[in-house]
């Protein structure tokens, strides 16, 4: 409780500063960060309004939800029949300045917005802040989720052999990891890709069988609590089938440890991405590391910071975020190293600890 008064509080301040009276916040992840509630949606309007003056809270929702706050909010409730609208109005006031989510609210809502009599303005990039540097129960939570997805690929690595295709390894992946009290089965990330499927870098489980020699990239998330963790390792069946493919994971490993060293506090996000590239670009494989090298993680499974090549943002501690290099050959096959870091007073911690060396990651038969 008396983290969420904290962020309660940081979230006030930073609509001051910014020199709102209000805001409405309706993504479920923020909802979830200032109230300890988890909502879902689906296509009604729910919306939290802060109000920056009083520092109070109030939530507008469906009848249909009735008690969702469960008495830790005020509640404005609205019918299907009339509509969110009277309901809102009734939580603005006579605000003259709103801060809203533009990115998630839909352009539906957006009208309801323009109706109020006041101004509005977006309060994204203030809820990427407030949401950027995790508590020490979030950070909890992360590094959980991350030792269940470094178990569930111990579990699954002896079971795996030639003649299973990647929905096989997929459904197993996610039974193992469905068994941890607290692990939350609304949203589902597993990817399994095998031999050549392995150079699309957002490819899906499918029907492919493995065969002896192969790589099978592994990139999964633990959703532990509403907290994400996020891994990519590359498994190979009896052995590396294609010396090209032993060739790329080295370099890859390289750019996934580089990225690592340049984490501190102080440090640009773009600094940690140009670690990872550049050391792809030297060895003659730039033009194969098609996307950034990671994202934050939290409430989300993608989220501030982003580790682009672009980013200003300065790194501070209690940041979470991936690294995750890869290099992508189509038709032969792809490798990525994803690992989820912390940033630290002195530099960072990773908390994701399965082995990323190759002779590791070659499965016995």
């Amino acid at each position: 409780m008396e983290a969420l008064k904290k962020r309660q509080e940081r979230a006030f301040a930073l609509l001051r500063d910014a020199g709102f009276q209000k805001a409405i916040v309706g993504d479920p992840m923020t909802i979830d960060y200032l109230t300890g509630i988890h909502v879902i949606p689906y296509e009604r309007y729910y919306g939290l309004t802060l109000d920056a003056e009083r520092n109070t809270l109030a939530m507008v929702n469906p009848s249909v939800d009735t008690g969702c706050m469960k008495g830790t909010v005020p509640e404005m409730i609205y019918l299907d029949s009339d509509g969110p609208m009277e309901a809102i109005r009734q939580a603005v006031g006579d605000c003259k300045k709103l801060a809203v989510e533009k990115k998630y609210f839909s352009m539906a809502t957006g009208e309801l917005f323009q109706n109020l009599n006041c101004e509005v303005q977006d309060i994204g990039d203030c809820i990427a802040r407030l949401r950027m540097r995790k508590d020490e129960t979030e950070v909890k939570y992360i590094q959980f989720a991350a030792e269940i997805v470094d178990r569930a690929i111990a579990y699954v690595s002896d079971k795996i052999k030639p003649g299973m295709t990647e929905k096989d390894l997929h459904m197993m992946l996610f039974a193992y990891m469905s068994k941890f009290p607290g692990f939350v089965t609304d949203e589902v990330i597993i990817l399994v890709q095998g031999g050549a499927d392995s150079a699309n870098p957002h490819g899906v489980s499918g029907d492919y069988a493995f065969q002896y020699g192969d790589i099978i990239l592994l990139d999964f998330c633990a959703y532990y609590r509403y907290y994400w963790s996020d891994i990519s390792r590359c498994l190979f069946i009896g052995e590396v089938g294609n010396p090209k493919m032993a060739e790329i994971y080295d370099i890859v490993l390289q750019a996934n440890l580089a990225a690592i060293a340049a984490v501190k506090p102080g440090v640009a996000a773009k600094e940690v991405d140009r670690a990872a590239r550049d050391y792809i670009k030297n060895a003659g494989y730039g033009e194969y590391f098609l996307h950034r090298t990671g994202h934050g993680l939290g409430l989300s499974v993608h989220e501030e910071p982003y580790i682009t090549s672009v980013n200003e943002l300065i790194l501070e501690e209690g940041m979470t975020f991936t690294i995750e290099p890869g290099i992508y050959l189509e038709g032969v096959g792809g490798v990525r190293i994803e690992d989820d870091i912390l940033v630290t007073g002195e530099g960072c911690r990773i908390l994701t600890s399965h082995s990323k060396e190759l002779r590791d990651n070659i499965l016995p038969l």
